[in-house]
């Protein structure tokens, strides 16, 4: 039977070296296809030793993806600010849960630092054609593609297997089980390695390799995991080969032994509910999992783009040379045998030769157009535009003809956040929202700034649900609550919850988070800098030739609020126009009543 340590180094051999068969590509790899572009990165050849000749040396590399790839991730980066909780109705309590779901949301992305994921995010994408996000305790991280083992075909059809290496005191800090057998394993084996091979000794490295699988794999290869890990027996099943569990298994590898098996030590199996992985690939490409990125997109631009500039530079250093013609062996003799200064007076035999020889090639200027028309190739691919890069306007243009045009060159980055945008709404609906608010759920108080107005918000409801259960409860034991004595136990439980300030601790929010918050929100992804700002200002130069008082006034500046997430509701809070009544003017009646309601209050609502 394959043990898991078999399993996942003959997935790991097949992936280095093996190919699948592709619509257009016979032998596609992508590990081969990762390398080139961590080559491309670099400024590198494939196979640098094909690289130079004896003219030039070492052949440029002339980077034409590497600011390409930079424009792309600056024009579809995202924000944690352009993450909006919005309200799925109405309701008080809809726009209550919006407004802690996001302060708890935000809160939870700061010490996730989910920012910089985003920021991850938006090179990986345009760079390698393609993100794998991974679920882990600290927040959503994005995987690295050259530690990473997947089917080439599917990205997440198959398992996905992590190569992590860590150093001896990375590894204690994981938890996982025999790490310390696993350290002194691999200091055994550093101890042995030849110090007089050089190969090996430069090679040797205190690092220790640990493979990570996620999927499904046989109930039998798991079952043998799961002995290993916990050292009992392992019992057989034939059945068990065609049943299969999602599961992660966490092993550290150490060799083959006399029988070809693989050898190491299991430090983690468990089973899984879901896979801890989701992926979103740019320019899907038929017959494979990996999307096209722009050194994909400009492989050929690269390739001829160097080709000229290498060409170039041969004709520069033949051209460079300074070559005479002559047929007078005494000039010879003069200038390579004695040398001349600058200014010397060269004199010739009659009916001799001498003049200089002209090598500068005619074909450069033809190579200049060519890399010039192949920049404007990759441009159009790209998006690369003028309007993108940062350049000046054009004499004469106008603000909406340079608008239309930044518009066009926007066009292709837009789908692109759309299609980001819906990936980080899947992130956030799935991951980072229910770990935000059940981390929330399980404080026994929540801390939290928020604003007066929220705060009067937040107060009300959570004030209405008490007085609803302190109601019910008073009825069920058989008193009635007049609907004054109800006024002032609202006023007295409002009053209370005011007193604790702007920032305060309120535990009542606990159970809200759990009753409402998880089923009334909608995660809403958008670019308010980008795409509202010429939108609003349609909005003000609207309201300069319509008065602001007139219903369609009223209806355009309705739409501005609700755009922007403010309601009248909102902005009443910000003046309050009743007169709270001086101490000392409170009557006897009022003062028995308020006193009634404490004393009804303390009885039917829970201590």
């Amino acid at each position: 039977m394959t043990t898991v340590l078999d399993f996942i180094y003959t997935k790991k051999q097949n992936y280095d070296t093996g190919h699948v068969d592709i619509p257009g590509d016979g032998r596609y790899s992508q590990s081969e296809l990762i390398y080139s572009i961590n080559c491309a990165r670099l400024s590198k050849y494939i196979d640098e030793n094909s690289a130079s000749d004896d003219i030039i040396g070492d052949y440029p590399y002339d980077n034409i993806s590497k600011y390409r790839i930079r424009l792309e991730a600056r024009a579809t980066d995202f924000d944690p600010k352009h993450i909006d909780i919005e309200p799925v109705d109405g309701s008080r309590k809809a726009r209550i849960a919006a407004m802690i779901g996001t302060k708890v949301l935000r809160k939870h992305m700061r010490e996730t630092n989910f920012g910089a994921m985003l920021d991850k995010y938006s090179v990986t994408r345009p760079e390698y054609g393609g993100t794998l996000f991974k679920k882990t305790k600290e927040g959503t991280k994005v995987v690295q593609w050259e530690n990473v083992i997947t089917d080439m075909q599917s990205i997440l059809g198959g398992v996905v297997i992590e190569r992590h290496y860590y150093t001896p005191s990375e590894l204690t800090k994981t938890g996982w089980k025999d790490t310390a057998l696993v350290i002194e394993t691999a200091a055994v084996t550093f101890k042995e390695v030849d110090m007089k091979d050089k190969d090996k000794v430069e090679t040797i490295s205190e690092l220790i390799e640990v493979w990570e699988l996620h999927g499904e794999i046989t109930l039998n290869m798991f079952n043998q995991a799961e002995a290993d890990f916990d050292g009992t027996d392992f019992s057989y099943v034939q059945e068990d080969d065609h049943k299969y569990v999602q599961c992660q298994v966490i092993v550290a590898p150490q060799a083959k032994n006399d029988r070809d098996e693989m050898q190491g030590v299991v430090m983690q199996a468990n089973l899984e509910k879901e896979s801890p992985y989701k992926y979103e690939a740019r320019n899907e490409m038929a017959g494979r999992g990996m999307g096209e990125g722009i050194p994909e997109e400009l492989k050929e631009h690269q390739r001829w783009h160097n080709f000229y500039k290498t060409e170039t530079a041969r004709a520069v250093a033949i051209g460079g040379k300074v070559l005479f013609v002559t047929d007078d062996p005494n000039v010879a003799d003069t200038i390579y045998d004695e040398g001349i200064d600058h200014g010397t007076i060269m004199k010739v035999g009659d009916g001799k030769m001498f003049q200089q020889a002209s090598v500068l090639p005619t074909s450069v200027p033809i190579y200049q157009a060519e890399v010039e028309s192949i920049q404007a190739s990759g441009d159009r691919i790209t998006s690369s535009f003028d309007t993108k890069m940062g350049a000046p306007a054009k004499s004469g243009a106008t603000f909406r003809g340079q608008f239309i045009e930044d518009e066009n060159a926007n066009s292709q980055f837009l789908q692109y956040r759309e299609a980001m945008g819906r990936m980080v709404t899947e992130i956030v609906e799935d991951w980072e929202l229910p770990m935000a608010l059940e981390a929330a759920a399980k404080l026994d108080e929540i801390y939290e700034s928020f604003a007066p107005q929220e705060l009067q918000l937040i107060d009300e409801v959570l004030v209405e649900d008490q007085i609803t259960d302190a109601v019910v409860r008073a009825t069920l034991s058989g008193e009635v609550i007049d609907p004054e004595t109800v006024q002032l136990m609202r006023d007295q439980m409002q009053g209370k919850m005011k007193r604790e300030g702007s920032k305060r601790a309120i535990t009542a929010i606990q159970e809200f988070i759990k009753k409402e918050v998880l089923g009334k929100v909608i995660i809403h992804t958008t670019d308010e800098d980008r795409s509202k700002a010429v939108l609003f200002e349609s909005y003000t130069n609207l309201l300069n030739i319509v008065d602001p008082q007139s219903t369609e006034g009223q209806a355009i500046i309705n739409n501005v609020m609700d755009m922007i997430g403010v309601t009248k509701e909102q902005l009443s809070l910000y003046t309050d126009k009743t007169e709270q009544p001086q101490q000392g003017q409170v009557s006897g009646d009022l003062q028995t009543k308020q006193i009634e309601a404490q004393e009804t209050q303390a009885k039917v609502l829970p201590a």
